[in-house]
This record gives structure tokens, C-alpha cells and sequence, in this order.
């Protein structure tokens, strides 16, 4: 099938072809990720803080730059990481196009990078964050709900989705529970710009997960998942073997031994390469657009 895009504000923005964002994943996503997403025609963040020291992550903004002309992104953790500073001028230098913020005040972070031609995304799970990220001059909001991997939010994508969209008037990127075109088909149905899709993407060949984390994905269903605030004094969902070995004292480190993942893990398959995962959320979003009911005229007998 030959697609040549889906047009939205975000993807005429970021200037990718499909408006589908492979989420930033602690110690999972890599440059092997971030660049096949790319190539597939999507677009993909990892944190700066996957490589270390800060002259690792310089390098790996240049092996993406080697691999890939397309766009990518980095997700800046702002509160509480001694390396932020450093990162964000790594990413300034290195002509980064395009950044998601967590956990913290965006303002400086917007500034530098817009008068570097770069996009700031932040996320945001309530309308107070939204508003505020939105006055500090953020180009969209990652609306992240109920289901989302790793901190998710409360709010069901039906209610986060348009809401944020009409109180702020920010492009708007769902985030929450999307494995499947349909998923796809379905946030943008909502008024969402873009799709935000991580844990589908730890079940890709790229991704830097165990394989046995991989494993479970594919064997688990929304049953398997728990959100709780033990691992890191936020909430988040996770899958809830990873948190019995966790209770136990049977891991090294919390980030990673204990495995994060949302409430789609059902919803995945197979693990596969990650431009096989992009193609089928395509050819699923098109299949679910066309078997939608056509409205009918009322018969009257």
C-alpha cells in the first residue's frame, strides 16, 4: 500500500510522515530504536539519561544523526537530575529538533530550544500542568492518561483528550493504552494530533528491554498490571511480577528490574522489528477507518 502520510498539526510540525510518537522509555529506548522508527516514517524520543556519561549521549545524538536524515527527539528530565543542564546544551549544540520535557518547570527549557528552531512537547496530566506549560510556550502536550506505562495519569484518554485540547488550544498527543491502529484510529477520532506509543514498542527487536521483560509483555494482559507508587514514590503502572521480586528484595535496581508497561499489554503479540510495528499500526488505522458503521437514513415501517 502506498501511503504517503496522515496529515495533522504534528505532523506537519515535526515533518514526519505518520503522527505516531514512540515514547521516551527509561533504559529501553536507544538509538537503534529512536533511528528504525524513524526511517518507518514516525518519530521517536529516548531519555538523555539512557546514556551515560554526557559524553555517551553526545555520541549518541551523532550514531542517530549517522543512521537517519529523519527527525527524533530526547526527553529532558528537568527536577531532580544533576546532568539536566549538561544535556539540554548537548542537545542545543547537536541541533536536536525536537524535546519532551518531564517533571518540572519547561520555561528555560522552551526558550533555548525555540531560538534554536527546535519543538518542545511536555507532558502533562492534569489541566493545572497543562495550562502552565502552555503559558511557558510549549508547542504540544503529551495528554498522558489511564493505562500509560511507566507515570501515568487518572484520566481516561476519552476525557483527557478533548478537554486539554479545548482549555488549552494546544496540539494535543494522546498518550495511554495505544498498541493497535485502531488505538490510533481512535485518539485521533478524539481530536488528538498525534498518538504516543511505548510499551508496544518494548516488544521490537531495537529496544534495549530483557529479553525476558519482552517475554512478558507478549504473555501478559491488563490484569497483569499495577499501578502503585512503591517504585519511585509516583504512581505508575508496572507489571506486577517485576513487582512481586521488587517486594521481596530480589532485585538490584528498582529502574531496572522492576518493568514497566500499560494496560495495552494484552492488546501485543509478537515482538518484531520496529519499522514491522509502525507499518502495522498503518495498515490497522486505515483498516479501522473503513470498517466504521455509515450513518444510515431511519427506516420507518
Amino acid at each position: 500500500m502506498d501511503v504517503t502520510g496522515i496529515d495533522t498539526p504534528i505532523t506537519r510540525m515535526l515533518g514526519i510522515r505518520y503522527p505516531i510518537i514512540a515514547s521516551p522509555m527509561f533504559l529501553v529506548s536507544n538509538v537503534e530504536l529512536v533511528s528504525a522508527v524513524a526511517e518507518a516514517g514516525a518519530i521517536a524520543a529516548y531519555p538523555s539519561l539512557n546514556y551515560r556519561p554526557e559524553e555517551s549521549f553526545r555520541e549518541s545524538v551523532r550514531e542517530i544523526r549517522r543512521r537517519t536524515d529523519k527527525p527524533f527527539g530526547v526527553n529532558l528530565v528537568i527536577k531532580l537530575t544533576p546532568r539536566f543542564e549538561e544535556d539540554l546544551k548537548i542537545c542545543l549544540d547537536e541541533g536536536v529538533p525536537f524535546l519532551i520535557t518531564s517533571l518540572g518547570d519547561p520555561t528555560e527549557v522552551i526558550r533555548l530550544a525555540h531560538q534554536n528552531g527546535a519543538k518542545v512537547f511536555c507532558d502533562v496530566i492534569n489541566l493545572k500542568h497543562a495550562l502552565k506549560v502552555r503559558d511557558a510556550g510549549a508547542d504540544a502536550i503529551i495528554a498522558v492518561g489511564a493505562g500509560a506505562g511507566g507515570h501515568a495519569g487518572t484520566w481516561t484518554p476519552y476525557v483527557a483528550v478533548p478537554y486539554l485540547k479545548e482549555k488549552t488550544g494546544l496540539p494535543v498527543v494522546a498518550a495511554g493504552g495505544i498498541a493497535t491502529g485502531g488505538a490510533v484510529a481512535a485518539s485521533l477520532a478524539l481530536g488528538a494530533d498525534a498518538a504516543y506509543v511505548g510499551t508496544r514498542f518494548i516488544a521490537s527487536r531495537e529496544a534495549n528491554a530483557d529479553n525476558d521483560y519482552k517475554k512478558m509483555i507478549v504473555e501478559s494482559g491488563p490484569e497483569d498490571i499495577e499501578y502503585t507508587p512503591e517504585v519511585s514514590g509516583t504512581n505508575g503502572n508496572f507489571l506486577k511480577a517485576s513487582l512481586t521480586r521488587f517486594r521481596a528484595g530480589e532485585v538490584q535496581g528498582a529502574w531496572k528490574d522492576v518493568w514497566s508497561a500499560g494496560q495495552n499489554v494484552g492488546l501485543i503479540n509478537d515482538i518484531k522489528p520496529a519499522a514491522d510495528i509502525v507499518a502495522d499500526l498503518i495498515r490497522e488505522y486505515e483498516a479501522t477507518r473503513a470498517a466504521l458503521p455509515p450513518l444510515r437514513a431511519a427506516t420507518v415501517s
